[in-house]
């Protein structure tokens, strides 16, 4: 099993760091921990934004010391553009069997208007993917583009 899991050192993505965790190691899975660098983000940690290349280098090394915590090896990539996009780009180049991504729990509402991340990755998705928030987490198959 091929496992991507999106990690941007943000709370809610710190889920889906401990359900790939989980799934990994119970599946024996080859991991890849995604980090985005969103090229429109122009911030400081501080102000809840992690949007330069050396934060998100260490985010990146913090998931793969924390996988490896748990017996779990993990390739890693940093990539730019937008979350959600760059996380579809790789899911679909990688091949790769399963997606999990944190939720910040948004309402429908809340989440399109300030872009869920997780809500578009699960509408795209190439494959099954975890959504893990803080109240559990949830798996959802593909939409079929012959379904649309």
């Amino acid at each position: 099993m091929k496992l991507l899991i999106a990690y941007d050192g943000h709370e809610h993505s710190r889920f889906a760091l401990d359900e790939g965790a989980r799934i990994a190691a119970e599946e024996g899975a080859e991991v890849t921990v995604l980090g985005v660098v969103h090229l429109d983000v122009r911030g400081i940690r501080s102000a809840g934004q992690v949007g330069f290349a050396p934060y998100t280098a260490d985010d990146i090394a913090h998931a793969r010391r924390y996988l490896g915590e748990h017996g779990v090896a993990a390739e890693t990539k940093i990539v730019y553009g937008h979350p959600a996009d760059e996380i579809l780009e790789e899911a679909k180049r990688g091949s790769y069997d399963l997606i999990v991504v944190g939720t910040r729990e948004l309402g429908p509402v809340t989440g399109r208007l300030l872009r869920s991340v997780s809500q578009k990755v699960a509408k795209h998705a190439p494959c099954p993917i975890v959504v893990a928030g803080a109240h559990g987490s949830k798996r959802l198959e593909p939409v079929l583009a012959s379904a649309a």
